[in-house]
């Protein structure tokens, strides 16, 4: 089964073909639905809500999400720079609330002339997890917020926390004979 129909790639094909990204947290105080753009978009029929400020005070970057590499999990940064001082507060104050919250990232395409939202629809990008937010001050004028949406994959790499031991497999597992020869030596006799 094709990935894009015949209509969504005739759709795709035309001059001015944008790409906008969706963001779905589910923050402490509820759920967010953002987009990278300006104002209220609604696709999907779910309200979204732009982040960027036309007036310039506001911006929101959004870092590339690569194909990451074998060993590598994909992740998505973001940073809102412009924010007021309660934002920064509020950040700060429900940073340990926020740092683990699903956030799902989507990509939509548009065209920009006639603003039509393709007909595709939403494309999950991938589901994944708020890292613990970062804040940055330089002086009084320039505040920014960061954020890292990461896949469940980010913490592959990490090392395993517990023992290797059947003491151990008996805490997490009661009953597990899985490990009970380890550490055991054992010696083999082949008979002919």
């Amino acid at each position: 089964m094709p990935i894009f129909s015949e209509a969504d790639r005739a759709f795709l094909r035309r001059p001015h073909i944008a790409r906008a990204w969706f963001v779905e947290l589910q923050l402490p105080s509820g759920t967010w639905r953002l987009h990278n753009g300006v104002g209220r978009k609604t696709v999907g029929g779910v309200e979204w809500r732009g982040v960027s400020d036309p007036g310039g005070r506001q911006l929101v970057s959004l870092s590339a999400v690569e194909d990451p590499r074998f060993g590598q999990a994909a992740k998505l940064d973001i940073v809102i720079s412009g924010v007021n001082v309660d934002f920064v507060r509020s950040v700060k104050d429900q940073a340990r609330l926020i740092e683990g919250a699903p956030a799902d990232v989507y990509w939509c395409a548009f065209d920009q002339e006639t603003q039509e939202v393709w007909s595709g629809g939403l494309k999950k990008l991938f589901p994944g997890y708020l890292s613990s937010p970062r804040r940055q001050s330089q002086g009084i004028g320039i505040r920014t917020v960061s954020f890292t949406i990461e896949t469940l994959w980010q913490s592959q790499n990490f090392v395993f926390g517990g023992a290797w031991t059947d003491a151990a497999q008996q805490m997490r597992y009661p009953g597990d004979k899985g490990l009970q020869y380890v550490g055991v030596k054992v010696t083999e006799i082949i008979k002919g």
